[in-house]
């Protein structure tokens, strides 16, 4: 029963956070951006941070037969959370979001081979919004993001 995959959807957020760790490393393109799985806890959660949120697929048939080869799109919830100070205004914090998803995107376009058989494909959507909070200025700029893969329900 080990070898039946089902979907890829985790294995696609862990091998997206994990490039995105390596690419805020120091002399990356992304250094010094805090990079999470999941938020992480106040107290540890930096001024900028790109964190993955939920998780959702689709299938549909790779071959003439049903349900033995699938193509998979996942979609990976992320979010990069931008924190100003209290001189920050909400245009300051929308830029820096700007310019943080302007740079992941184009390296995972340049590079979009996550492993394990998984590609990043695009982002195929957004939002974001802002909050005044005592003591900051706050950006959140949500994106979902698209990665393919096959898998197959097991069997035969």
């Amino acid at each position: 029963m080990d070898d039946l995959m089902g979907t890829n959807v985790y294995a696609a957020k862990r091998l997206l956070f994990a490039r995105l760790g390596v690419l805020a490393g120091d002399g990356q393109p992304l250094a010094g951006l805090q990079v999470a799985y999941s938020i992480p806890r106040p107290a540890a959660l930096a001024r900028e941070c790109v964190y993955g949120g939920g998780v959702r697929f689709t299938h549909t048939d790779a071959t003439a037969e049903r349900n033995v080869l699938l193509d998979e799109v996942a979609l990976v919830s992320a979010y990069i959370r931008i924190a100003g100070d209290t001189t920050a205004t909400v245009e300051d914090t929308d830029a820096r979001a700007e310019v943080v998803f302007a740079k992941l995107a184009a390296q995972l376009t340049a590079w979009p081979d996550l492993g394990q058989a998984l590609a990043f494909a695009g982002i195929t959507q957004g939002q974001g919004d802002y909050d005044l909070a005592p003591g900051e200025t706050l950006t959140i700029l949500g994106v979902q993001v698209r990665i393919e893969s096959t898998v197959t329900y097991g069997g035969g």
